[in-house]
C-alpha cells in the first residue's frame, strides 16, 4: 500500500526540514496568508534536496489572521490575488530548477472552495489559465472535486490527520476545541481508519466513508514534527509506502 504524505510549510516554523525529510509533498505558502520571495526559495530548495513534490499554497491575503478568516474581498482582487501567489511560486520555482505540481488553497479558502460552487469555480479557472497540467487539491467529498475533473483538471482528494471532521464530510471550524487532534496515537488511529477501511469517525461519532489521494499534516501546529514522526514509524512497520500522488 501506498499513500502520499504533504504538509503545510514555508510558514515560518521551525521544524520544516525535519518534516520535510518525512512527507512526499509539501503545500508552500506563497504570500497571502503568510511567505515571502526568501522563505519560498528556501522551501523549494529543501523540497528539491528531499524529492517531496511541490504544490503551491494560496490564501486569502490576509496574513493578520493567517488565512484563516473568510475575507470580504471582490471577486476580481480575490482572482488577481489567488493567481500572483501562484505565479510568484511557479516563478521562483523556475529559477530553482523546480516544478509546481498543484495547487492547494489554504484555509478559509480552502473551506470555502469545498462547500461553494462560485469559488470552486473561480480555482479551477486560475489554475486552467496558468498551467492545465497542474493538479488540484481539495478536501475529499467536496463540490471543488467534480467541478475540477468536469475541467479535465487532476484533482487530488485529501483528507487531515490531525483535524476532526463533521459527519457532512466538512472540517471541525478551529474554534471548535476539540477541533485539531494533539495525541498521536488517535491520529494513528484516524490514518489507519482512512487507509484501511476508506472510513473515519465524525466528531457526531458516527462513521464517515472518505477516500484519498493524500493526507495533511499541519506543519505550524506545536506537536507537528512529533505526530508526523510517530506515523511515519508506524507507516513503517504497516509496510505502508509514502510516495507522491503526483
Amino acid at each position: 500500500m501506498k499513500i502520499d504524505i504533504n504538509a503545510d510549510l514555508g510558514e515560518g516554523f521551525l521544524f520544516d526540514e525535519d518534516i520535510l525529510e518525512k512527507v512526499s509533498s509539501c503545500n508552500i505558502a506563497c504570500g497571502g496568508h503568510t511567505g515571502t520571495e526568501n522563505s519560498m526559495r528556501a522551501t523549494i530548495r529543501l523540497a528539491k534536496k528531499y524529492g517531496v513534490t511541490i504544490g503551491a499554497h494560496p490564501s486569502y491575503p490576509n496574513p493578520e489572521y493567517f488565512g484563516r478568516k473568510e475575507m470580504e474581498i471582490s471577486p476580481e482582487l480575490l482572482r488577481k490575488s489567488i493567481r500572483d501567489q501562484i505565479l510568484l511560486l511557479i516563478k521562483i520555482a523556475r529559477e530553482e530548477g523546480a516544478v509546481v505540481r498543484y495547487v492547494k488553497p489554504h484555509g478559509a479558502l480552502y473551506n470555502k472552495a469545498a462547500v461553494d460552487v462560485n469559488t470552486a469555480n473561480m480555482l479551477v479557472d486560475i489554475v486552467k489559465q496558468i498551467e492545465p497540467s497542474v493538479g488540484l487539491m481539495g478536501l475529499a467529498g467536496s463540490v471543488l472535486e467534480p467541478i475540477a475533473k468536469k475541467n479535465y483538471l487532476m484533482f487530488l482528494k485529501e483528507s487531515f490527520a490531525d483535524r476532526r471532521y463533521h459527519q457532512d464530510g466538512t472540517l471541525v471550524s478551529r474554534n471548535h476545541p476539540l477541533a485539531v487532534i494533539h495525541d498521536k496515537e488517535v491520529v494513528w488511529k484516524q490514518i489507519q481508519g482512512i487507509l484501511l477501511k476508506n472510513e473515519i469517525l465524525s466528531i457526531e461519532e458516527q462513521p464517515l466513508s472518505i477516500k484519498v489521494d493524500s493526507i495533511c499534516f499541519h506543519g505550524d501546529t506545536p506537536k507537528a514534527l512529533e505526530l508526523l514522526s510517530y506515523v511515519h514509524e508506524q507507516l513503517s512497520n504497516q509496510k505502508i509506502t509514502i510516495q507522491n500522488a503526483i
